[in-house]
């Protein structure tokens, strides 16, 4: 049985810990860099606090001992998939360092023409790491995504690694011999890669339904097979996927231990309701579809309202998704 999912900063006691967040009195996680005179932190690992009080000690005996910055890769890409008339698979490498790090399911990146300003970044998920090439899927639908393919453009600035990519991911982490439904739909193909990768190595038992979504094209089908997946082709999530989900909490032998949906809001949204209608209260994790703009916590751009009126910075914070005001 998985645990109740705890709400915690993706990046505590990493090595971007304490973060820029910290600097400020803005910690996601530490009452004391929250500004707070008492202590209530609830972790039982290393003290933030005493880590950021450290920190200043540290640099004076070690020169490079900086607040941890995210590597940036300036590189070119090649286009290694057409996948519709705005959909492209794209393959780049990086440094052995940022791709190590980025192997692992939830994890992305921001992407921008080498040339063009920092406020062009776009954030990317990662859909496969080998060695130190990366895939990612981009839609050229904004001007940010579509500047970075413009006039033939094959360079490309690559910054990370980020880790917020999905909610519940230690829902993901800690299952294993598990029984797992992913559902997968449109732009919730590339980060599904990494998540079903994960799950099968752990020994667990994944079925996938997977529609084409806007894009128009399932592409990663062939992928789940080889992994062991038993995938389930469906023309819409909409009409098909949502009902073919809710017949399928009827049966409780069928029922799944975790739900893994990779997909738009609405498809997470749709999934909880089918939950609710059948009286069945299954964890789920979801995809991060929030708009980010500096990755860090900083600009706010992220931050969204949960049912106890708490504002979080979701590319920080890690919790359950069914929590969030559906907007």
């Amino acid at each position: 049985m998985l645990k109740k999912l705890v709400t915690r900063c993706i990046d505590i006691n990493s090595a971007y810990c304490p973060c820029f967040l910290a600097d400020t009195n803005h910690c996601t996680f530490c009452s004391h860099l929250k500004g707070e005179d008492v202590c209530d932190c609830n972790w039982s690992g290393v003290c933030i606090l005493y880590e950021k009080q450290w920190q200043p000690k540290k640099r004076m005996w070690i020169p490079d001992a900086d607040t941890p910055i995210r590597l940036e890769s300036d590189t070119q890409f090649v286009v290694k998939q057409i996948i519709s008339k705005d959909t492209y698979l794209l393959e780049f490498a990086v440094s052995h360092e940022l791709a190590r790090s980025l192997d692992k399911c939830g994890a992305f990146v921001f992407l921008r023409r080498s040339s063009d300003p920092q406020f062009y970044h776009f954030p990317v998920g990662i859909m496969k790491v080998e060695g130190n090439t990366i895939q990612v899927v981009i839609e050229t639908i904004g001007p940010k995504s579509a500047r970075l393919l413009a006039d033939r453009n094959n360079q490309v600035l690559v910054r990370g690694p980020y880790y917020n990519g999905i909610f519940g991911q230690p829902w993901i982490d800690n299952i294993d011999n598990g029984k797992i439904l992913l559902i997968v739909g449109g732009m919730g193909q590339p980060p599904a890669m990494p998540i079903a990768r994960q799950l099968t190595e752990k020994n667990n038992c994944v079925n996938a339904i997977v529609a084409p979504g806007k894009i128009g094209k399932i592409f990663i089908a062939e992928e789940l097979g080889k992994l062991g997946i038993r995938v389930q082709e469906i023309p819409s999530m909409r009409q098909v996927g949502i009902q073919l989900f809710s017949q399928l909490l009827t049966n409780r032998q069928e029922c799944p231990e975790l739900v893994v949906s990779s997909g738009s809001d609405d498809q997470h949204y749709a999934l909880i309701a089918a939950m609710h209608a059948a009286g069945i209260n299954l964890p789920m994790a979801a995809t991060n579809n929030t708009a980010m703009c500096c990755g860090e916590g900083i600009c706010g751009s992220c931050e969204r309202v949960t049912k106890d009126n708490k504002r979080l910075r979701t590319c920080k914070v890690q919790t359950d998704f069914s929590q969030f005001i559906q907007e």
